[in-house]
């Protein structure tokens, strides 16, 4: 996804001392699930779905702070925005009144969804920025993914692969949808950091990177509930396989930024870096 024609310049980038507002954001983030251990008593491998959400809010609080900080939507998508906004609202429409695809042990009688409408909040907010209080540093012109064809093709594949823990084909269909369009979110953002060619804020980094921490959280939990999604007449597991295999693939098309947004990190002290990018022919 990102382009290897120029090396990685992150050693030039400036050590930035994170101001008291980030520090706090990361500091409330560890109190809160603190907070959440203390309080459940029935933790398990169930709840790892409900900290990969935890860690989505935890991106997008990132990406309102570097708003909040530098005025500027410089360097995000909003195409990105309103595919995980999409998906935040599919998977809402099944998990607040439907126990199929909600973790089985305490949080996930109100926590799991609380986040999830924190989240799409979060979102929402931004794609306000991006789209009408901070338009004018939105780079529109960079930012031209075809997401409308992406979240059509989502649901055509959800329609004929989902699995069926609702058993209620409409909103097993939804929530398959949602975790489809998962797995492409990220990919305008990625389009559009290599298009500017332009050095990665701390803050959108964090971003980027903790969303694949997100799916990869996510991706251990259906793993260990892969048997869960098999149908009742031992037949092929096929709705098993396909969200696992999405998982996978968003873990995938995350790993490039993540070698350098680790890389920076452990080079220079900072998640502040620059990509490398395509070269124009």
């Amino acid at each position: 996804m990102i382009g290897h024609t120029q090396g990685m310049m992150g050693s030039k980038s400036k050590n930035v001392t994170p101001d008291q507002s980030t520090v706090a954001v990361y500091l409330g983030a560890f109190g809160f699930g603190a907070l959440v251990c203390q309080s459940f008593h029935d933790l398990g491998l169930s709840t790892f779905i409900t900290l990969a959400m935890g860690i989505q809010c935890f991106a997008f609080t990132c990406l309102r702070l570097k708003i909040s900080q530098t005025k500027s939507v410089v360097g995000i998508s909003g195409r990105t925005l309103m595919l995980q906004a999409l998906s935040c609202g599919l998977r809402l429409c099944s998990t607040t009144w439907l126990n199929g695809y909600i973790p089985v042990d305490g949080t996930g009688d109100w926590l799991y969804q609380l986040l999830d409408v924190f989240a799409l909040i979060l979102v929402l907010q931004v794609i306000y920025c991006v789209f009408k209080s901070h338009r004018r540093t939105y780079q529109e012109e960079h930012d031209t993914f075809q997401v409308e064809f992406v979240a059509l093709g989502c649901f055509v594949l959800a329609v004929l692969v989902h699995p069926d823990l609702n058993n209620r084909p409409v909103f097993d269909t939804l929530w398959t949808t949602a975790l489809y369009i998962d797995v492409v979110a990220m990919m305008p953002q990625l389009v559009l950091m290599t298009k500017i060619r332009g050095e990665v804020e701390a803050l959108t980094s964090h971003y980027v990177g903790a969303t694949a921490l997100s799916r990869a959280t996510s991706l251990v939990f259906w793993y260990h509930g892969f048997t869960e999604l098999a149908p009742l007449d031992g037949s092929f597991n096929l709705a098993g396989w396909a969200i696992i295999a999405a998982h996978v693939l968003q873990v995938l098309l995350l790993c490039d930024f993540l070698f350098y947004y680790i890389r920076a990190w452990v080079s220079t002290g900072s998640a502040r870096f620059e990509l490398p990018t395509y070269v124009d022919v």
